[in-house]
């Protein structure tokens, strides 16, 4: 080899056929102990996510009971897991490779997933598994509002943690996320919604509560129960009247009326009528105190029910609420059995039947049937403020009767409406489809009987509001007589009424579409009728249709809707409280579960 070639050639340490081969081992040995390293982190975020996100349901089960000890340290474990999983996913190495195609995006929602499930552990979890739903206990009548107010800070921050938590996984971009990330996310985000809406009532409940009752001084409530027997739109004819006075935490039942007290069929309303209102329920609604919950509007009952009670009684009217005897018989689960002044023994399991059916055979002036409602009423009343019973259970009940419209409310307080406007109990229908989309099926007794104790109410509606196009609504309500036609005319008079022959119920049903929508047609057992009323009540197509049904008979009202261009929220059917449950079934195909 010549003397050029020597001089040319360079030794291999420096040579490139080296450093190659070597360059790229060494890169690859690089990106293997990165490998190792995210994969090693993320099975370990993925570890304590899956092992963290249950004891949140925990805690809240937990606390629901008044175990505060287990609730407390059930979410110190939270914390932990949430803390180690949070810092498995926060690291340098970890956010540098959120860049990579197909893994980026999934390492990035595990990272937000986790520093998610960690605030809500430190901000909302932990510090409300200090509170205790025995806070909320009367003791000797009284509920202590000091108590009450001193949870007002920690319920906030919790709520403040849940929906900055919601807003980090909104910002997620879903598409590329991997089957099981994607499905873990989906997890998290429902259970951010659970726990969100669990927050909203108790935030309402602890910023309402004090003022409600009576921390600055006494308010009155008028508290209407309403009789099922004889459906009206949020319930029945409310025949039984109560003024609930608080104060100080202290509540007391000041007066009973019933609906016999009030000057009834008056030549006028009693106050100037919505002339939609009147053109759909007539002006019987402003004339009776017995028609004054034809309307699904609760609100607009409770101006009725105040204008009624003034006229009768000089006292301040803060406040309206609505029950029904169902409602009460849910709240003897809770506090179990009454005795009642007459030595009656009162249930959950028979409350119902004796209150809506039995008392009628058992006295035949309405005065006594009233007045042994009352007592009733006031017996569970009693048993509710003493503190009898389990808290959580209570709340549980409670929480149940408002969700079926059995529980409604209406402040004279412009600030307490605003609060509870979106909410059930606030007895108002959604003013657009944004959020819910409502159809509405409202039962109206025209038989003047308890006939609708036997009267059993199905609810039917596909939407196809997640599908390209204007959406439909297809429905039907199904009435079903439950008398037996032997039977009929063995039912005492006072039940069947002297209108129309014992045993037979006629009925107005009420239909509200979503707004902006139109109702194109409405048909009885499949034949197509005209509605008695057709027109635009509370922003929504309503019609109303009559019919009658037999012992054992069986009317399927069947209604078809077009909607209007716009955003849907859920699809969700509302309507009277009978006496029995109303089944619902929903078909919404292409909406996400």
């Amino acid at each position: 080899m010549g003397k050029r070639a020597q001089e040319t050639k360079r030794p291999l340490v420096r040579s490139f056929r080296l450093w190659v081969p070597v360059g790229l081992g060494v890169v690859l040995l690089a990106l293997g102990g990165i490998a190792f390293k995210v994969s090693s982190d993320v099975l370990e975020a993925k570890a304590q996510l899956e092992a963290a996100i249950p004891l949140a349901s925990t805690v809240q089960k937990q606390l629901m009971a008044g175990d505060t000890k287990a609730a407390s340290r059930t979410a110190g474990e939270l914390e932990q897991r949430t803390a180690q999983a949070h810092a498995a996913s926060s690291g340098r190495l970890w956010r540098g490779l959120e860049w990579v195609p197909v893994a980026g995006p999934n390492l990035e929602a595990v990272r937000v997933a986790s520093t998610v499930v960690n605030d809500l552990a430190v901000n909302a979890i932990v510090p409300a598994s200090s509170l205790s739903v025995d806070q909320l206990k009367p003791v000797d009548g009284r509920i202590n509002l000091e108590a009450l107010a001193s949870m007002a800070g920690t319920v906030e921050e919790a709520r403040a943690s849940v929906d900055r938590s919601a807003a980090q996984l909104k910002k997620l971009d879903r598409k590329p996320l991997l089957g099981p990330v994607d499905s873990g996310i989906a997890r998290l985000d429902a259970s951010l919604a659970k726990m969100g809406g669990l927050l909203e009532g108790v935030d309402n409940a602890v910023r309402l509560l004090p003022q409600a009752l009576g921390a600055n001084g006494p308010k009155n409530y008028l508290t209407l129960f309403q009789n099922n027997a004889e459906s009206r739109g949020t319930g029945g004819n409310p025949a039984a009247v109560v003024m609930l006075t608080a104060d100080h935490g202290k509540i007391d039942i000041t007066q009973q009326s019933s609906s016999t007290d009030f000057v009834n069929g008056k030549p006028e309303p009693i106050i100037p009528l919505d002339p939609a209102t009147e053109a759909l329920y007539g002006d019987k609604i402003g004339r009776y105190i017995q028609d004054i919950t034809l309307t699904p509007d609760f609100p607009y009952t409770a101006e009725l029910a105040k204008a009624f009670w003034a006229k009768t009684f000089d006292s301040r009217v803060d406040g309206v609420v609505s029950f029904d005897p169902v409602a009460l018989s849910y709240l003897l689960k809770a506090t179990g059995p009454v005795t009642l002044p007459t030595g009656d023994t009162l249930t959950d399991a028979n409350a119902v039947s004796l209150l809506l059916n039995e008392v009628y055979g058992r006295y035949t002036d309405p005065r006594d049937q009233d007045a042994f409602f009352a007592a009733a009423a006031g017996s569970i009343f009693g048993a509710v403020t003493s503190g009898t019973g389990d808290t959580a259970a209570l709340l549980t009940q409670l929480s149940r009767a408002t969700d079926e419209g059995r529980l409604m409310y209406w402040s004279g307080d412009e600030a307490q409406r605003e609060i509870l406007a979106d909410s059930r109990l606030s007895g108002t229908l959604p003013v657009d489809n944004a959020k819910i989309t409502v159809v509405g099926a409202y039962i109206n007794d025209n038989t003047s009987s308890k006939m609708d104790y036997y009267l059993d109410v199905v609810n039917d509606v596909a939407s196809t509001q997640c599908q390209p196009g204007a959406p439909t609504f297809t429905g039907s309500v199904t009435l079903t007589s439950t008398v037996d036609p032997a039977k009929a005319s063995s039912l005492p008079g006072y039940i069947t009424g002297n209108i129309f022959r014992p045993g037979d119920i006629s009925t107005d049903v009420v239909v509200y579409g979503p707004v902006g929508a139109t109702i194109d047609r409405v048909t009885v057992n499949g034949k197509k009728v005209k509605p008695s009323y057709s027109g635009q009540h509370l922003g929504r197509p309503a019609v109303k249709v009559r019919v009658f049904n037999v012992p054992g008979a069986v009317r399927k009202i069947g209604y078809s809707m077009t909607g209007a261009a716009g955003t849907y929220g859920p699809l969700e059917v509302r309507g009277t409280p009978m006496v029995r449950p109303t089944p619902v079934t929903l078909s919404t195909p292409g909406c996400k579960k």
